[in-house]
Formats: structure tokens, sequence, C-alpha cells
């Protein structure tokens, strides 16, 4: 049938062209763009997952930028620790020098004295100073805040991270004592206060700590005080002390608790005899002294067993360490909080927060607690660096050498814990995070960039098989308009 009111094959040829055009007109905006899903009605749901990855991806490059300032906060706080550990250095040299009484004259212990006191000022001065982006670092401003009347029973707590409530909740915590710490002692037989060989024997002892070792000699009928001054002038030195508690022992006990402390008693001569000849020295069984045969007898200490919120702690004598589920606390039990016991407090506030995550929830929050590290602050149970200053009871000018010597030992020890807390955080913390990210950021991309991104190759093939294509419906088009006219020669017929 012919027909030429409606040129149903022009309408063809024009629908194809069209359809051709646009996708042509449609792979040349992928092109231009480099994109596959440009807007939504390229593929809905394609959109609805790729802008939830270009959420995350924006969350994890915040993520990231937060940890690279984190580092930084730390490296500033290191580095300054670090410093602080080389003026310690300096500072035991000098208090280890000026243990030379015989060769130092009064002006120079003085001298010494005025370079200690300069030192521990530049320590305070750094630990003050130091600052990151105006908030200071090492004075305690990032310490925990705690509070509770349970405290009185500890010489210290360090909390070196809490997590605390989601909303900023202080934390309960609770120390239970399971057994108590013991020092190690031993003892030397007394008859009501004197020290009786029985024979007339002079008896020469060996009495060894866990510092060091000495010999003593004791004559028959020596006062157990003048046994107590003898010792007590080394007792220091070797890591003891001793007991005038009982009239038929005198008690040498170690000065610290624990398992690495130990006290041995030994007869190593009487008057020239055999040492076996009488029981000079006892041995405490938990319950009574009892005589050692063989005049031979060491003993350890004990150390405590304790808990923290229901985690076993790890235990040196009195001093405790908990690391469990983002709770890590350092303590030492009160000597006199020694017995089975609990002992509670709170965790009010505190700590630098770091986000590692890309996420704002509380729980992705990594915390650290700096402590502060003034001469003030520093130290350990023979006191605090401040101690050796000029006026302070420990002050090397006055000759107090070694406590002035165990209180810099103990600052150091403090300082290097405190580094490498530092140092383990940064290691462990947020540079494991950051290389968690960079993983998941390479995989998030990838996905976001399947969906979105054109396949230049596939769209130039396809911009291609469009343009033939419509060139061949522009043909169809011409030919379908000029159908029409062929009736023309039917009417001329």
């Amino acid at each position: 049938m012919t027909f030429i009111n409606t040129n149903i094959a022009a309408f063809m040829a024009h629908r194809a062209l069209s359809t051709h055009n646009d996708r042509i007109f449609s792979s040349l905006r992928h092109l231009s763009t480099g994109l596959q899903v440009e807007r939504a009605s390229d593929d809905p749901a394609g959109m609805v997952a790729s802008n939830a990855l270009r959420s995350d991806i924006i969350g994890i490059d915040a993520a990231m930028n937060s940890i690279t300032r984190g580092e930084q906060i730390i490296a500033t706080a290191e580095g300054a620790i670090g410093e602080i550990n080389e003026l310690l250095l300096e500072l035991q040299a000098i208090v280890t020098e000026s243990g030379n009484f015989g060769g130092l004259g009064e002006e120079e212990r003085m001298a010494m004295q005025g370079d200690v006191d300069v030192i521990l000022e530049a320590i305070d001065r750094i630990a003050i100073g130091t600052e990151f982006n105006g908030n200071q670092l090492l004075n305690g401003n990032y310490d925990y805040e705690l509070k509770g009347s349970g405290l009185s029973n500890f010489d210290w707590v360090h909390v070196n991270n809490a997590r605390l409530g989601t909303n900023g909740q202080p934390l309960d915590v609770h120390a239970d004592v399971l057994v108590a710490a013991e020092k190690a002692e031993a003892g030397i037989t007394l008859n009501n206060g004197v020290f009786s060989s029985s024979m007339g024997l002079s008896v020469t002892f060996e009495i060894a700590g866990s510092e060091g070792v000495q010999q003593f000699t004791f004559a028959d009928g020596t006062n157990k005080l003048d046994m107590e001054a003898a010792i007590s002038t080394f007792a220091e030195e070797m890591g003891i002390e001793v007991d005038l508690s009982s009239n038929n022992e005198l008690i040498l006990k170690s000065r610290k608790y624990g398992s690495d402390e130990l006290v041995t008693v030994r007869v190593v001569e009487a008057n020239g005899q055999d040492s076996n000849g009488g029981a000079f020295v006892r041995s405490w069984n938990g319950t009574t002294w009892e005589n050692e045969a063989d005049n031979e007898h060491t003993d350890n200490g004990i150390d405590a067993q304790m808990l923290m919120n229901g985690q076993r702690a790890t235990v040196h004598g009195l001093e405790a360490h908990v690391v469990a589920n983002g709770f890590n606390v350092e303590y030492r039990i009160a000597e006199e909080a020694n017995v089975v016991g609990s002992y509670n407090f709170e965790i009010i506030s505190g700590g630098a927060f770091f986000d590692v995550a890309a996420g704002a929830n509380r729980s992705e929050l990594a915390t650290l607690g700096i402590r502060s590290m003034t001469t003030g602050s520093i130290g350990g149970l023979d006191g605090m660096l401040s101690q050796i200053r000029t006026g302070g009871e420990a002050a090397i000018v006055d000759g107090n050498l070694l406590q002035a010597q165990s209180i810099v030992d103990e600052a150091m020890t403090d300082v290097r814990k405190t580094q490498g807390r530092l140092g383990s955080f940064m290691r462990y913390t947020l540079e494991s995070a950051r290389n968690n990210l960079n993983a998941t950021l390479e995989q998030v991309t990838a996905a976001d960039t399947t969906i979105r991104d054109a396949d230049l190759a596939w769209e130039t093939a396809a911009l291609a098989r469009s343009q033939i294509l419509a060139q061949s419906a522009m043909q169809a088009l011409a030919m379908a308009n000029s159908q029409p006219m062929q009736i023309l020669n039917l009417l001329n017929s």
C-alpha cells in the first residue's frame, strides 16, 4: 500500500536517527567527563553506592590527616623527652663524680650542686615549655584525672590510656590484692638480744642482698644494736634493711618486695673452726623461725597477685601493670595496703584523643595519657628528682650520694618507660592505623572507580558505531522522504 498523508518509513528512520544521536551525545558526554555515571539516571543504584563510597573516602582522608597530626604531636613530645633523658645522663655523671669525697673540695662540690640545679631547671623548662599548637604536652595537661578515697592505698597510679564512657562518664576501677607481696628475709640467731656463739667464738657472716654483698665479724656477746649499726652502714648498698623487732633473731630483710629480691646469710668462718658447729643462721617458714643446720640460707621475696577490673596484672613486688581492651594502667600498692583486699577509685577524665578510623564514634578514638615530666613528677620509691636540688633532702652538697644516685636512676627509668610508650603508640597504633587506612582507601577508591569512571576504549568504539548507524539512519530518512514522490508517476501515467 502506498500513502502520501503519512510517511511511516520516514517516522521509523527519524526514530532510529534520534536514538543514534542520543547515543552519540551520551558517548561524547562520557568521553569528555571521563565518567560512566555522571547523574542518577545513568545508573540509580550505582549512584547511591558511589556516593556512599565517596563518603567513606572523605572519612578516610580526614582520619589519615588526623593520624599525621597525631604523629607530629607524639614526635614533638618524644623529642623533648629525649632531650630530658640526655640531661639525666649528664646529671648521673655529676652525681656519680660527686661521690669522690676525698678528691673534691667544698667549692668543687658546691659547683657540682650548682650544675645539678641548672640541669633540673632545664628539665622543668623543657617539660613546661614543650607545646604543639598551643597545647602543653609534658606538664601533665594530657594526664588522667583520678578520684576516690581508695587512691590513698597506692603509692602512685599511672594511667597510660583508658576508654571512658561514650559520653565521657568516669570509669570505675577496682584493684584486688589476692596474695600479698613479701620481702626476702633471713636471720642471725640471738639470745635475748645478744649474739652468743656458746663457744666464745667470733663468727664471720657473709650477708648479701640483691644489690651487693658484704662480710661482718661479730664477737660472742655483741649486742643486737651494735650488730644493726655495723650492718646498716652497708645496708643500702646491699639492698637490705635490719629489723630489730625480735630478741631471738636479728632479722635481715630486702628493702623491696618481690621475687627479684633476695637475702643471703652464710657463716664463712667461726674463729677458724668449722662453721657447721652451731646454728647461727635462721630462716622463716611462714609461721616460725627455724635453725639452719648448715649455717646458710637464701630467701627470695614473693610478688603480689593482683587483679584490676577483673584482669590479672603483671606484678613485680608491689608494682603492677594491666593492659586489656584499651585499658593500660601501672600502679604500686602502698606498703600498708599490702594485704588481701580491694581498693576502688575512678578515672574522671584526661588523656589525649586521636582519631584513627574513618568515623566519629568515640570507640574509634585511640587514647594516650602523657604524664608530667617536671622534676617534681619523675622519680621513684626513693624520692622525686626535685629532691636533689640545693636544700633538698638528697642534695649532693650535703653528701646524700646514695639517695641521689637512686633517685636519678629511677627518674631515668621513668623517663625511658614514657619515651618507649610514646614510641610504641606511634608505631603500633598510629602507623598501623595509617597503613590500614591506606589499604582501605585503595580498595574503596577502586570500587568507586569501577562504578563511576568510563571505559574510554569502550566508549570510543560505541561512539564510532553510533556515528555509522546515525549516518545510515540519515540515508534511510532521505530515502523515506523521497518515496512519496513515486505517486506522481502513477498520476502522470
